[in-house]
């Protein structure tokens, strides 16, 4: 295609979907390349018989992935990763592909719904847009400055500029749902690095690394970029294959890929964190000095590996060898999260761990640890946010009293499901039932949206713009572009399909109809003017004379990137806020509920989110194997006590009087004093065929009283269980079949040992 004829191409283009224009995607030739559709008629009218690619942004997470999907004849087909996006590179995961499953999944919201029957009963009429939109702003308006809640995602991107200035006209209380895992995170990080925005892992030049309980190749943080760099630590050098310890007390499926697992007690991985330090210090292999100032008012000398050994499960030659490899295997990282984050102790945990990077000189080098920039975008009402943290369990508290209290008359929701996220011993769904009318923006009816009076169906990701800038980064600015790469199809003509809008649209009309206008006509003209910004800073990836050439590049290439800008690097000082040493804390005497419960979220299902798709049911847990179920993973040893086998059903009962009936699962590589039970099963929401009443939810047997004592996140691992049998058994469905897991003969169970080095 000649420059004159795609400029002509510009000049008269509406702004609709651009196809990718990256290498190895799609059909080669470029004229078809710099062909893009109008948003009018894109994509009804692309009856090519053959397929468009087109680049987006993944939200089926938070890591803001780069995507191009297969568009075909209108439809999506298929996805794959952006080749030339630095967050990810050209690679997906799993609910990354699951996303074309998601956009059709048959029990989306099909139109505006409005309850006709008793709050949560599930009991809904179709209504028109029409009047579902003036019902909205009517209420907007009776509710008046401060009587309205908003509950979302934490608010980023563009989407989060959209809220914030739509609260702000209301005088509306906004708050963020998260899992409280990521709420510990974001708080280490500010306290250890003084960063509001997840560090970059550099495990491609990485010699050594320790992760301490971080599942961060099945769903911690940003599992592709970190799955990425793992293939590259392993196998990206001629010299050398990194190592890797695992320190926690599950051998899960990122464990099960360590040279060497070490299985402490639950919550411990503070301790040996300081244990390390204490040895690397006493021993001349770190500054003591040093570390006197990263750790704050902790005596390292009593933390010793001798001293902490019994606590942790480990015995002190385990710890010295560790730090010994630690310190001596540089460029080395220490990372932690997933359970780590989810006891009493919580952010001592993290915080220790993290700081050892600083004590060895693990920030800001190739290697380590590289803190992401701030965000390119000039400042002001409506620049685009960065990611902030949820509200932790103890916040949590505060807003639902205020619900029970009648302070709010109007209640709007989107993207999140804290009625099904936080345990039911919260009062959440009882609150919410105060609150004067609820109004949900949601794809689908879920345990929250279900309690509403008014749900309003919204876009899918693939359907709507965006704009984000991923957290965690790659190290350097970076901004990701979200264009819609399909139409919504409306139920018409006997077509089945979905008459959803998006949910900035949706906000901005309800604002101008309450007299209260947003600064933007539509959401993607709030989109595409703040994307607009970020021309007048002449450099990145995108070169452009004019603001539509430079948003179309932006389309075509799936966001904007500067590998220039980075962040300076961190000075060895001390952390802003250092965190007490703390043990972890149980409910629960040990005598009568001898088993710690240790939930944790699953690749396929997070903390409950890809429940509703049937590709994200029907993928196998990585180390039992098991789908489409919930279950409690028992070592040998102990099911031999209570005489149970793998599909035996058992009663689970929590300190806190709450029981459930789960199948037994025994894993010889579990720790015999743990019950494990996968999180996000347990839905009850209806309809939704695919996760209505499959399994358990794992928190309805956590101690909700037990939290982090620094951020009031919920402990939901600081809970003790015993075990009952019923006498009852069932078939487990499992990728292994009806194999009985098994321990090699005469490989010891507490290290997993490979080479460290490349075999010639």
């Amino acid at each position: 295609m000649r420059r004159r004829e795609f400029i002509k191409l510009v000049t008269t283009s509406t702004t609709g979907a651009v196809l990718f224009t990256g290498c190895g995607i799609g059909n080669g030739d470029p004229a078809y390349k710099f062909k893009f559709e109008s948003p009018v008629q894109n994509p009804l009218d692309v009856i090519y018989g053959r397929d468009n690619w087109y680049a987006t942004t993944c939200q089926q997470c938070g890591a803001g992935c780069g995507l191009v999907v297969r568009v075909f004849e209108g439809r999506a087909k298929k996805v794959e990763g952006n080749p030339d996006f630095p967050v990810n590179a050209g690679a997906t995961c799993a609910r990354a592909q699951a996303a074309v499953q998601d956009v059709y999944l048959p029990d989306r919201v099909g139109s505006p719904l409005k309850l006709s029957g008793a709050r949560g009963s599930g009991s809904y009429q179709a209504t028109t847009w029409d009047a579902a939109a003036k019902e909205f702003a009517s209420d907007l308006s009776s509710a008046g400055s401060g009587g309205t809640l908003i509950i979302t995602e934490p608010p980023s991107g563009a989407m989060g500029m959209v809220w914030t200035q739509f609260a702000g006209k209301f005088g509306a209380k906004q708050v963020a749902f998260e899992p409280d895992e990521r709420v510990v995170l974001r708080e280490a990080m500010r306290r250890v690095f003084n960063s509001s925005a997840l560090p970059a892992i550099d495990l491609a030049h990485t010699n050594f690394l320790v992760s301490f309980s971080a599942d961060f190749l099945h769903g911690w943080i940003s599992p592709v970029q970190l799955s990425m760099g793992f293939g590259q630590f392993r196998q990206g050098r001629s010299d050398i294959r990194g190592t890797y310890y695992h320190v926690g007390p599950q051998l899960n499926g990122t464990a099960a890929s360590a040279d060497r697992w070490l299985p402490i007690k639950p919550g411990t991985e503070g301790l040996v964190a300081l244990a390390m330090a204490q040895y690397m210090t006493a021993q001349g292999l770190a500054d003591k000095a040093k570390a006197g100032t990263i750790y704050g008012g902790i005596s390292l000398d009593q933390y010793a590996p001798e001293q902490v050994a019994a606590a942790t499960g480990l015995s002190a030659a385990q710890i010295q060898d560790l730090a010994k490899r630690f310190a001596n295997g540089k460029p080395g990282v220490a990372i932690a999260g997933t359970t780590a984050a989810a006891h009493t102790n919580a952010l001592f945990n993290l915080t220790a761990v993290f700081a050892l990077n600083l004590l060895v000189g693990s920030v800001g080098v190739p290697g380590g640890l590289t803190l992401n920039p701030g965000s390119p975008f000039p400042s002001g009402a409506t620049s685009l946010p960065t990611a902030t943290s949820g509200l932790s369990y103890r916040d949590w508290a505060g807003v639902i009293n205020d619900m029970k209290s009648g302070k709010y008359k109007l209640a709007i929701i989107h993207g999140v499901n804290p009625a099904y996220g936080l345990p039911a011993s919260s009062g959440f769904a009882d609150a919410l039932a105060k609150v004067g009318k609820v109004v949900a923006l949601s794809t689908v009816i879920d345990e929250t949206s279900q309690l509403a009076d008014l749900v309003l169906p919204v876009n899918h990701s693939l359907e709507d713009w965006g704009l984000e800038i991923p957290d965690p980064g790659p190290g350097f600015q970076t901004v990701a572009l979200q264009q819609p790469v399909i139409n919504t199809l409306a139920p018409e003509n006997g077509n089945p399909g979905f008459d959803s809008h998006s949910a900035g649209d949706v906000l901005i009309a309800a604002a101008k109809d309450a007299n209260q206008a947003l600064p933007w006509n539509t959401y993607a003209d709030a989109v595409q003017s703040t994307a607009g910004a970020l021309q007048g800073l002449n450099r990145g990836n995108i070169t452009a004379t004019d603001a539509k050439t430079f948003m179309l590049q932006m389309q075509a290439q799936g966001g904007w990137w500067d590998t220039g800008n980075k962040a300076a690097a961190s000075a060895a000082g001390a952390p802003t806020k250092p965190t007490p040493a703390a043990q972890p804390q149980f409910t629960g005497d040990p005598g009568a509920f001898p088993l710690y419960l240790l939930p944790y979220p699953t690749s396929a299902l997070d903390y409950g989110d890809g429940a509703r798709v049937a590709w994200m049911q029907g993928l196998p847990e990585p180390i039992s194997t098991t789908v489409w179920n919930s279950w409690v993973e028992l070592n040998p040893t102990t099911a031999d006590h209570y005489g149970v086998s793998t599909g035996d059903l058992v009663t689970v009962k929590s300190a806190n009087g709450v029981s459930r009936e789960l199948a037994v699962y025994v894993n010889p590589a579990a720790a015999p004093d743990v019950a494990l039970i996968p999180l996000g099963q347990g839905h009850t929401a209806t309809p939704n065929r695919y996760s209505e009443r499959r399994g358990v939810n794992a928190l309805d047997l956590v101690d909700a009283s037990k939290v982090d004592s620094e951020t009031g996140a919920l402990a939901y691992a600081a809970t003790r269980v015993q075990i009952a049998t019923t006498g009852k058994k069932v078939r487990l469905a499992r990728f292994e079949g009806q194999v009985p897991a098994f321990q090699v003969p005469g490989a010891p169970i507490i290290e997993i040992i490979r080479p460290t080095q490349k075999q010639g």
